[in-house]
């Protein structure tokens, strides 16, 4: 099959980015600092390498990012106080193609510990395999309903139009794959009842094979990267594991059809300047993707939709519409982006070090990351979220390489090549 010109462009753009930026960390990693320090009758003078000092500090951001993380999700979840019984509350799952993983949320939900609670299962018109089985569903459970999406063709459109189609003054969001605990919504409505607008947990992927490991540590080292943007007042939610008041949802316009629209949404309430609350020890499990392909695909999806939301805010900007915390939003995006493009500057001075036998340089980090990540999912084992990790965890240090990558591919991608289409991961409800 012949590729456009534009798809060569796209390629070659990323190959020579990745060695530009490379070839940068190289030569910077050789560059010789020195520090000298007077201890009164002696003075001490260290001579290395920058690429050392790049390394160290790298180190010291994993540590402090990990230990932030593992010290949320060793929470005890009862910092959030449960509310088994309250204001009716929608848990909302819309679905296209679902219909081998719909039993896993709907089922999950109505086993859930918080009373009075209704199931919305929005169907797209198009899907009729998905559609029946949400009526078996509806069949079965009382609380469960279906609805015929009158907006179709993307998930913001299936939950707006099931908030406009139902009454409740708080609403949830779910994925039709997710397993959600049945404490979930009591620690929620416990959440929104001392006065939050928005509670977000946690969701990992069910490390149930190789690839499916490197998806959990995956989402390990990126909600690690949130920590230190959350001690800033940036709080992440999503359109999955998220309960919300219908005042909130309609204080930011609900959600906006843009190919990440949870990562919209969560800007658009950081900039209403809402409440929202996370709690990462309320985890909620959702089905990995199968294959290195599908693994590569949704993320490029997720980091093209980020590119496209800053793309949108950027605009707005122009055009005057955003205020100071529209400029903080701005900047939370671009250095994500910044951020996951130094990783690769970053590699090329740790593959330096090793040249140089400088083997600490990545067994330091190395343990760090592997811990962070064997606390987190030994508390998830622990909770019975998961039932342990595969030998491919060992390989959660190629991820932060991968992630500058990724985002050269995509930025070049959605500049020269996005159509509009996204990657859709197979699932099996495995």
């Amino acid at each position: 099959m012949r590729l456009l010109p534009s798809r060569l462009l796209e390629r070659a753009g990323t190959a020579v980015g990745v060695a530009v930026l490379s070839i940068v960390g190289l030569l910077h990693g050789t560059d010789v600092q020195r520090l000298t320090i007077d201890l009164f009758v002696v003075t001490v003078r260290f001579v290395f390498l920058e690429a050392l000092s790049a390394v160290a500090a790298f180190t010291l951001f994993v540590a402090l990012t990990g230990a932030l993380l593992v010290r949320e999700v060793w929470t005890p979840r009862d910092a959030v106080e449960p509310v088994a019984e309250g204001p009716p509350l929608t848990a909302i799952v819309p679905v296209y193609r679902d219909h081998r993983v719909l039993d896993t949320s709907v089922e999950s939900l109505v086993e859930s510990a918080y009373d009075p609670l209704d199931v919305v299962v929005v169907v797209e018109p198009n899907d009729d395999a998905t559609r029946e089985r949400a009526r078996e569903l509806a069949s079965a459970h009382d609380a469960v309903e279906v609805l015929v999406n009158g907006d179709p063709g993307s998930k913001a459109g299936a939950i707006n139009y099931a908030v406009r189609e139902t009454d409740a003054e708080n609403v949830a969001v779910f994925d039709a794959d997710e397993w959600i605990a049945p404490a979930f919504l009591a620690h929620a409505m416990g959440a929104l009842a001392d006065g939050a607008d928005v509670f977000q947990g946690r969701r990992v992927p069910r490390p149930n094979g190789v690839v499916e490991t490197v998806a959990y540590c995956e989402r390990i080292v990126f909600h690690a990267s949130y920590k230190l943007v959350e001690l800033f007042g940036f709080t992440n939610c999503r359109s999955s594991s998220t309960v919300m008041t219908r005042e909130a949802f309609e204080r930011v316009d609900g959600y906006d059809d843009v190919l990440t629209e949870d990562l919209d949404f969560a800007h658009a309430c950081y900039r209403e300047g809402l409440d929202v609350r996370q709690a990462r020890q309320c985890t909620n499990t959702m089905e990995a993707p199968h294959t290195l392909a599908d693994l590569w695909g949704q993320r490029k999806r997720w980091r093209v939709g980020q590119i496209e939301v800053l793309h949108a805010t950027v605009g707005d900007l122009l055009r005057g519409r955003i205020g100071r915390r529209g400029l903080l939003s701005l900047g939370r995006m671009c250095s994500s982006l910044f951020g996951s493009l130094v990783t690769l500057v970053l590699a090329s001075k740790l593959l330096l070090l090793l040249v140089l036998d400088v083997e600490s340089a990545f067994l330091i980090p190395f343990t760090v990351l592997v811990a962070t990540i064997g606390l987190v999912a030994w508390r998830d084992a622990r909770d019975v979220r998961i039932d342990g990790l595969r030998w491919s965890v060992l390989l959660a240090p190629l991820l932060y390489p991968a992630f500058g990558i990724l985002t050269l591919k995509s930025l070049l991608e959605y500049g020269l090549t996005w159509d509009g289409r996204w990657y859709r991961v197979e699932k099996t409800g495995a």
